[in-house]
């Protein structure tokens, strides 16, 4: 690819203010900030079983042990030492 210098293309300098004025209002923001807290694991707090996931979930929502049917929030789940591990990520907005 090759970039051609047209002679015919006049320099416009009101456009170029225009955009330099308008490139310093632009603010680039992700649309989510996210923080890593640590791995840990997540197994079920009455039996000890560990609990497989397939997607995010939020840390007050509940969950179901398959073994022992026991039901319970995700922060209770949330273990120090383990398989599997998960990351625990804080998704602020």
């Amino acid at each position: 690819m090759a970039l051609q210098f047209d002679p015919a293309a006049r320099p416009d300098p009101d456009l170029e203010k225009h955009m330099r004025d308008g490139a310093a209002r632009v603010e680039i923001r992700p649309a989510v900030k996210t923080a890593h807290l640590g791995v840990r694991s997540l197994a079920c707090p009455e039996c000890g079983v560990p609990v497989a996931i397939s997607a995010p979930i939020g840390w007050a929502e509940q969950i179901a042990c398959a073994f022992c049917e026991s039901t319970a929030p995700t922060s209770a789940y949330v273990q120090r030492h383990g398989f599997p591990a998960v990351d625990v990520i804080a998704r602020l907005t």
